[in-house]
């Protein structure tokens, strides 16, 4: 199990970190469109007509796209307190009951924003000044949030794996410190 394990964990730490490289990428654009619309208005009095319709739907991918890579690491939002005062099995049922409750939550939100994209597919909508689909942004969404539910099904699985044996090699679990008093 660990071995397959670690495999999983390999291949989605390289579409995680895929994804966190597009967003950075994405962010660097947005500062050089930014930059653009300031010295074009400034100094040419010439603004990139849509630049803010370009930012809001680039603003998705950065928003989105760091998430699972953010929840490989532990990173997210976690409550901790009550986790980091536990040891072995039950510290690592606390972490399965946790992650199983995002899990359905992400399985929520991946299909509502599948439906959002089927949505915005058919009925064809657009951004209100150059008319850019709104399609790519919501698919992004729905991309990012699968790949988090990726992610959140594998440490899952890790952490039942470690109630059976709180002693085994850590493969994608955090090592959380003890609280301090």
């Amino acid at each position: 199990m660990g071995r397959l394990i670690e495999l999983a964990h390999s291949i989605l730490r390289q579409v995680e970190n895929l994804f966190a490289i597009l967003a950075g990428v994405v962010v660097l654009v947005i500062m050089a469109l930014g930059v653009a619309e300031v010295i074009g208005r400034s100094a040419f009095r010439a603004p990139i007509h849509g630049s803010l319709d370009m930012v809001e739907q680039l603003m998705v991918v950065v928003a989105a796209f760091g998430i699972a890579y953010c929840q490989a690491h532990w990173g997210n939002v976690r409550m901790t307190l009550v986790v980091s005062r536990t040891t072995g099995r039950t510290r690592w049922l606390l972490e399965a009951l946790a992650l199983l409750v995002a899990s359905f939550v992400v399985v929520a939100l991946v299909k509502g924003s599948w439906d959002n994209f089927l949505r915005t597919w058919e009925i064809g909508g657009n951004t209100p000044n150059i008319y850019l689909p709104l399609w790519p942004g919501t698919l992004a969404v729905c991309l990012a949030l699968c790949l988090l539910l990726a992610r959140l099904v594998l440490q899952l699985i890790e952490a039942l794996r470690l109630i059976s044996d709180p002693e085994a090699p850590k493969i994608t679990a955090p090592e959380i410190e003890p609280a301090q008093e």
